[in-house]
């Protein structure tokens, strides 16, 4: 069971909660109600009213040393009222998992718990951003880390309500219904989504390409603000030209501060942390990011696989791939940053290949994170190549249209199959070479041919060091912007 949990939490990353299809009547008609409310310090009383359960409540399930039940460890005294208005002791089961002391659940209308926003003391292997952090006064919440859900409940309606101080607010993507009150439709939208309550937050509002985009950032970030706000309005400016529209209509961009770069997108919201202060020499790493994470919106979340982990080598490769491309597309990397980007592509391949062994870049989503090499490497050179061979064949533009046509048809999430049938259909069987060459025995040599091949001349010593040049345009190996390949640069 706890496997279909961890596998229904990956899904739901992966959902598009504007187009969810409800089931009003598997909650009887009536929402599921989340009532938050400060109780002081780090300290939050969360109830949940509802009409039914099937008497289990999970929340995401990530361990660390300093939290070895993970999120579940921020979170006590769970209770759940019966039909006699008598409040129960819900037990702890493990793995992010409560159970009603009763196998007879009929009757139950309610829990309750102490939510202890003091997440900051474990170290998570995924980012903080994936789960809670402080931001400056106020808390920092996704909602799967700290909201409990029956997994019945998936397609119902919910409204999340917060008690909290006057001088407090709520920045949320969800649609509001009053003063700190929201409805939320689904439960991808309500767990797999960001959520900042509590002093000072001035979020900056702004249209962007047929969306209402949020930016909040910690008061470290605010003079610097504009910086950010300026990469992420041309990259989704790109994004809604290349696709034909914006997928959501309200979207949160959370910029929070951490000794490192990284950031993690949800169904209507991302969340992006990075030193500060902000730091030249690390534009091109949090410029990425930045530009990566927008980018989900439409390639992981819009464009979806059916099983989760079957298709991370597309879309994580997909979205490292095109964003790259994008910030030289809009300006924002020069030719030196292509090439440097390229190089890593190549080299995190190799690297892949050699410490996740001879699985397929399919079987290697199955664990991300262990696989992030070959996942992010190989999918992002798949994506190369394609792009590469696509030009060749049918001109330039031709990639970018491929990804207009998966996005007009992500009405379903699509199977490895279904998936790799339109890539072969629009690359004339391209993408099932590329595939299977990437997957088959690992060689080297093969690659660095066909790099030459596409006008990417690679020259290695050993898997690691890499040096890459451009040979488009007549070019014999140059590292000037007019050297680069027509796939590259248009």
């Amino acid at each position: 069971m706890k496997s279909l949990i961890i596998v229904f939490m990956a899904c739901a990353s992966l959902a598009q909660a504007a187009t969810q299809t409800m089931k009003t009547d598997t909650c009887n008609n009536s929402p599921v109600r989340y009532t938050i409310q400060h109780t002081g310090g780090t300290q939050f009383q969360i109830n949940v009213e509802f009409t039914e359960t099937q008497g289990r409540f999970d929340v995401g399930f990530h361990p660390s040393d300093a939290a070895p039940q993970g999120e579940a460890d921020f979170i006590t005294n769970m209770t759940a009222r019966d039909q006699t208005g008598i409040w129960h002791t819900v037990v702890y089961i493990g793995e992010g998992g409560w159970m009603l002391p009763e196998a007879d659940t009929q009757g139950y209308t309610a829990l309750r718990y102490t939510l202890n926003a003091e997440h900051d003391r474990a170290s998570w292997d995924i980012g903080k951003e994936e789960i809670a952090y402080g931001f400056d006064d106020a808390f920092y919440f996704v909602g799967q880390a700290v909201l409990p859900i029956d997994y019945s409940w998936l397609d119902c309606q919910f409204e999340v309500n917060f008690d909290i101080p006057t001088n407090w607010t709520v920045v949320a993507p969800w649609q509001t219904t009053g003063d700190n009150r929201f409805t939320v439709n689904g439960a991808n939208a309500l767990g797999r989504n960001i959520f900042v309550t509590g002093p000072d937050l001035q979020p900056n509002t702004t249209e962007l390409g047929g969306m209402n985009v949020a930016i909040l950032e910690q008061q470290v970030f605010r003079e610097v603000a504009p910086v950010f706000q300026t990469l992420l309005e041309q990259s989704i400016e790109r994004y809604v030209e290349l696709f034909g529209s914006a997928p959501i209509k309200d979207y949160l961009v959370v910029f929070g501060q951490d000794e490192r770069n990284d950031g993690g997108a949800f169904a209507q919201s991302f969340g992006q942390r990075l030193p500060a202060p902000l730091r030249v020499h690390e534009k091109l790493m949090w410029a990425r990011s930045i530009a990566h994470e927008a980018l989900h919106s439409w390639i992981g979340i819009t464009i979806r696989s059916e099983t989760h982990s079957e298709l991370q080598w597309f879309t994580e490769g997909g979205t490292d791939y095109l964003s790259n491309k994008t910030l030289f597309h809009i300006g924002q990397i020069d030719a030196n940053d292509l090439i440097f980007i390229t190089e890593g592509q190549v080299r995190r391949f190799f690297l892949g290949r050699i410490s996740s062994g001879p699985i397929s870049l399919t079987e290697a989503g199955k664990e991300k994170q262990r696989n992030r090499q070959l996942v992010y490497g190989g999918g992002s050179l798949f994506h190369l190549f394609l792009d590469a061979e696509m030009t060749a064949k049918k001109g330039g533009g031709s990639y970018e249209a491929l990804w207009r046509h998966l996005y007009e048809n992500s009405d379903e999430p699509y199977t490895f199959t279904a998936l790799m049938t339109v890539l072969d259909d629009a690359s004339d069987g391209a993408a099932s070479e590329i595939y299977a060459m990437l997957n088959g025995p690992f060689n080297l040599n093969a690659i660095l041919v066909r790099m030459e091949q596409i006008g990417l001349p690679t020259a290695a010593f050993g898997p690691d060091e890499l040096l890459l040049r451009f040979s488009g345009n007549g070019c014999s190996g140059s590292r000037e912007t007019h050297c680069i390949p027509d796939f590259l640069a248009n």
